[in-house]
Formats: C-alpha cells, structure tokens, sequence
C-alpha cells in the first residue's frame, strides 16, 4: 500500500499542522520554535491551537474555527486549495474599523461591525491582530473578535401542502403586495413559472454572474412564489402573488462565504424585502456568530 496523502494547514498564527491519515504533526513557523501547541479531538473534528492562542480561544476573541484542521480541510482552506485565510474581523459599535495589516479588504459587513478580509498565512498577520504577544491581543487596536469566514452549502425542505399553504389560501393569504428575498444560488427569472416575479437581483458569491447553474434558488424561489403556470395551477409555491428579490449568494457548486451572505442579508434589506429567506446552512458555534449577529441587527 502506498503512503498517506498529506495535507498542509497554515493556522492563523503562522505555524503549520500537516494531515497524514489519522496523525497530525505540528510545524511550528520561523521564530516560533518554542511556541508549545496542544492537540484536542472533539465531536469527531481534531483541534490544534498554539499556547500563544488559548487564551483568546478560550474568552471568545478567537473563533475556534480557527484551529479546528477537520473544518478547516472540509471547507477548502488548505494550503494546496487557498493561498489566504478568509477572515471577519470584527470592531466595536460605533467605532472605526482597525487598522489591521493582514490582507485585502474584501466586503464592508456594518450589520455585524466588520469587515471580511483575505488574510495572509504567515506569522505578520499573527503579529498584527496581536502584536506578537497573547496579553496584548487585538481588541487593544480596536477589533472585537476575529472568525472564520466560513462557507456554507445549500438544503432542500419539505413542499408547500405539509406547512398548511392552501389553507392559508383559501383564507385569502396569497403574498400579495409581499417582497421575499432569495439568498442562494440565483434565481432563472426566465422559468415560465417565475415570469414576472423578480424585481430586483445582485452576485455576492464567487460565480461571475447571477445565473443559476445549479437549481437550488430557483427550486427554493418556486417554493415561495411559482405562480403554477405550466402546471395550470396545480403546483404553486407558498405564496404565487409575492415578489422576489434574487441575491446570489452560493457559487454555482452551492457554496458561499459567511461574508458574502451577510452582505446579501444588507443589500435584501435595501431593497426593502419583508422577508428573507436562506435555504443554506453549515457548521455552528456555541457564541452569537456574524452571520446570527447580522440576523440579529437587520431583524431589529
């Protein structure tokens, strides 16, 4: 039999966890010899976290995300697969955002007070969220915590007659007059059953246009708001008189970054939609993460 495939993980703090089958071995990066690091399996997903970076883990200024090797390989951030670490960085209300030199910039998120950045895997960007030092974390240069930017995946639920649609029908409740924003794959605003309903769509995900390659936003579109046209009535969504607002935001394989749905979550508001709707899901934390916070603040 042949060896173990091997898999490189660079951490936020620089130092390297390789993958060979069941064994994990940990590289510590240049200057960081010393830096000790421990090794927690949990719930099935194997957690590496330097000494430097327990603390903040710990009192939650660190995602433990951040450090969890079976997530961080499940969604593709290994360093055969991303050159960058995508992070949410996060600041007090009302504050400006830090100053923070650890990679581009790549959305504004002021529903959660942050930013979701591109951040380099190397110790610099260690460095700069904590000056090198774990009793002079980040939130002395003025951010609150620092997340994973995770990726989530699209989900199917159940059809209209099991949630009691044509009750409400029958009792006159059709949408009219309510706009519901799709945040998914896309939406074909072409689709003979679709005609017509979409007022409104923008691309927040990594795909080049708004086009639905994969279905998904165009199966959940038509749960809320398929008029039943090429059917002759027979199959209509929750609710055929509403309007839909389209956001892409799951590539055309049905996945997204948490800051490009946030941003999607703003920009559905903008737009003035009464309801939006995120068939899509991933992996949860115990704390209020960006995208609850973001739900949390647009909801209010």
């Amino acid at each position: 039999m042949g060896e173990a495939v091997s898999t490189a993980v660079t951490l936020l703090t620089g130092d390297r966890v390789v993958v060979r089958g069941d064994h994990l071995s940990f590289e510590p990066a240049k200057g960081r010899e010393k830096v000790g690091h421990r090794t927690v399996t949990a719930r099935g997903h194997d957690y590496v976290i330097p000494t430097d970076a327990r603390r903040l883990v710990a009192n939650g200024t660190l995602d433990r995300r951040l450090f969890d090797i079976t997530t961080l390989v499940e969604l593709g951030y290994d360093d055969s697969r991303r050159a960058t670490i995508p992070l949410i960085i996060t600041h007090p209300e009302g504050a400006a955002a830090p100053l923070v030199a650890v990679g581009p910039v790549v959305r504004e998120l002021p529903s959660v007070n942050g930013q979701a950045v591109a951040a380099d895997k190397s110790t610099a960007t260690w460095d700069a969220l904590t000056d090198g030092r774990a009793d002079r974390v980040a939130p002395a240069r003025g951010v609150s915590k620092i997340w994973l930017d995770g990726r989530r995946r699209s989900t199917l639920d159940v059809s209209v007659p099991q949630i009691g649609a044509p009750s409400a029908w029958a009792a006159g409740h059709t949408g009219a007059g309510v706009t519901v924003a799709v945040l998914d794959t896309g939406v074909d605003q072409t689709h003979p059953d679709l005609t017509g309903q979409e007022v409104a769509e923008a691309n927040f995900s990594d795909a080049p246009d708004t086009v639905d390659r994969t279905g998904h936003g165009t199966h959940v579109a038509s749960t809320i708001a398929d008029t039943g046209t090429r059917s002759g009535g027979r199959y209509r969504g929750v609710a055929s008189d509403a309007s839909l607002v389209d956001g892409k935001v799951l590539d055309d394989f049905g996945y997204g970054y948490d800051s490009g749905i946030i941003a999607g979550m703003q920009w559905a508001v903008e737009q003035d939609a009464d309801i939006v709707n995120l068939s899509l899901g991933g992996f949860d934390t115990p704390e209020i993460d960006p995208l609850e916070q973001a739900v949390n603040t647009l909801s209010a």
